[in-house]
């Protein structure tokens, strides 16, 4: 009995510090999960952060070598226009030029027929001395414009062979950038789609910083730049279903001195595009825009969806649509030949183009 009575008071030392360790190691035992499903979104929160660096200094490349070829085939364009026109005064001087030299031929003699067997050509035949001492003053004014007509036609065709192999060795380069963007963004989707939870928690935090420094930046700019209030934009969606990259590349330099009033976004071929907002579209088709949307919306914001591959099924003007409905997908037709991607743009119906970027860079 007296060791019975020794025990008992051991024994509940025992229990009592048995409950007082668990909950103790138990507490330990959370926090020490906390700290680590934290660091694994911290680790997966800079994935994301590097692989969208990655991706925007992709689209980025891409968007200047793009510049270069608009301007190019700009400058193309002009130097084809003007080399056509001065081939049609050219044959007209040449034939005026023709007159003067049969007149002269005709008309004088033995000087005429040697200064035409010691041509080394028409042109040496038309600028010798022999023949302008027979021109008039207006002839000679004829004679002084084919000459510099040819020079300058001569020149132009040397640019126009200059500017060409440009293009081609910066269209190289575009689609050697386009397959690096395309491996990026199966990357950095392959990322955004992981299904851990913290991974989850990451790409949330992620946008959500990414919308708010878009936001911090408009705030700083005025006009048009700045995009809309996002209290004019309340649910809209990504026009990529499914998301997209790009970059802030409103005011980047476009052919003729003029700049990019919208947002390119890159997802691939053929990727769905969705209306942002319920309202009434129009289609249409442009040699810049290629295959175009237009989505007039019933709180009087306008969308514009160009250079598409085609349009939805049954797609026509005047037809209305619903919110994430789809309208079409994404190509490179009109200008973007060899690009595929969206060239997204808004404002107010009735008014100019604001840059989207503020407004989709938190939905998408």
């Amino acid at each position: 009995m007296t060791a019975l009575r020794r025990r008992q008071p051991l024994t509940l030392l025992i229990i009592v510090s048995l409950l007082l360790l668990v909950p103790v190691s138990a507490g330990a035992q959370t926090e020490k999960k906390v700290e680590q499903a934290e660091e694994r979104r911290r680790a997966a929160y800079a994935e994301l952060v590097e692989a969208n660096d990655e991706l925007e200094a992709a689209i980025e490349e891409l968007e200047v070598i793009r510049g270069k070829i608009y301007n190019l085939n700009w400058r193309i364009d002009l130097l084809g226009t003007r080399i056509t026109e001065y081939d049609g005064e050219v044959v007209g001087l040449e034939d005026d030029a023709r007159d003067l030299v049969l007149e002269a031929y005709t008309s004088g003699g033995r000087d005429m027929i040697t200064a035409a067997f010691s041509a080394g050509s028409i042109q040496d035949l038309l600028t010798s001395q022999v023949l302008l001492e027979r021109a008039t003053s207006l002839e000679l004014v004829a004679l002084d414009r084919l000459s510099a007509v040819s020079r300058e036609m001569d020149r132009l065709t040397v640019e126009l062979d200059q500017k060409t192999n440009e293009i081609e060795v910066l269209e190289q380069q575009q689609a050697e950038v386009v397959e690096k963007l395309n491996v990026l963004q199966e990357n950095a989707q392959k990322l955004f789609n992981h299904t851990d939870a913290d991974y989850r928690i990451a790409v949330k935090r992620y946008k959500e910083a990414v919308a708010r420094e878009a936001a911090r930046k408009a705030a700083l700019r005025r006009g048009g730049a700045a995009g809309l209030p996002l209290a004019t934009t309340p649910g809209v969606v990504c026009p990529v279903a499914g998301g997209a990259s790009f970059i802030d590349s409103w005011g980047y330099p476009r052919s003729g001195g003029r700049t990019h009033k919208g947002t390119d976004m890159y997802r691939g071929h053929r990727a769905k595009l969705a209306a942002v907002d319920s309202g009434t579209v129009r289609v249409s088709s442009h040699y810049l825009g290629g295959k175009q949307v237009y989505l007039y919306a019933d709180n009087g914001i306008f969308y514009y969806y160009a250079h598409l591959s085609g349009w939805a099924p049954g797609l026509s003007t005047g037809q209305r649509v619903a919110k994430g409905q789809l309208v079409g997908y994404m190509g490179d037709s009109g200008n973007a030949r060899g690009t595929t991607h969206l060239h997204f743009g808004m404002g107010p119906t009735g008014g100019g183009l604001v840059n989207p970027y503020p407004t989709f860079r938190r939905v998408c």
